[in-house]
């Protein structure tokens, strides 16, 4: 369910900013700009009655600017107008809903923290009966 998650958020990023790399998890060395990092932070699961789970992941979404690294200006401002992009675009993510929305600008990159809940019902695989004869003798 996670990666499906992730995949979600990967393919709205995409909409929201095509020219944007996304990165999941790892972000190489000498990575483009702008580019998005997607981490999960936290990740809370529980059971439910009748073979039903539910779960909530917590993720960081890093937005790194396309601005030149020596333009502190063009920079901060570049993450406010991404900043606003994604609070008010990363309502729906696939089938999924984003809560707790919160972002912040740190080191001149944008951190959206945001959760997801969802829930799940594990598919049970009952083993089949089995084809069976009875002989029955009569008196």
């Amino acid at each position: 369910m996670t990666d499906d998650i992730i995949t979600a958020i990967e393919a709205r990023l995409k909409v929201l900013h095509p020219s944007a790399m996304v990165y999941r998890h790892y972000q190489p060395q000498n990575f483009k700009t702008p580019s998005f990092l997607i981490s999960v932070i936290d990740q809370d699961y529980g059971r439910l009655l009748r073979g039903a789970y539910t779960g909530k992941l917590s993720f960081d979404v890093q937005y790194f600017s396309g601005a030149k690294s020596v333009d502190i200006k063009a920079i901060r401002t570049d993450c406010v107008s991404m900043q606003e992009m994604l609070l008010r675009g990363m309502n729906l993510v696939g089938r999924f809903r984003c809560i707790n929305k919160n972002a912040r600008i740190t080191d001149n990159v944008l951190h959206f923290l945001f959760d997801i809940k969802y829930s799940e019902r594990a598919v049970v695989m009952d083993p089949l009966m089995n084809s069976m004869t009875n002989t029955a003798k009569e008196k």
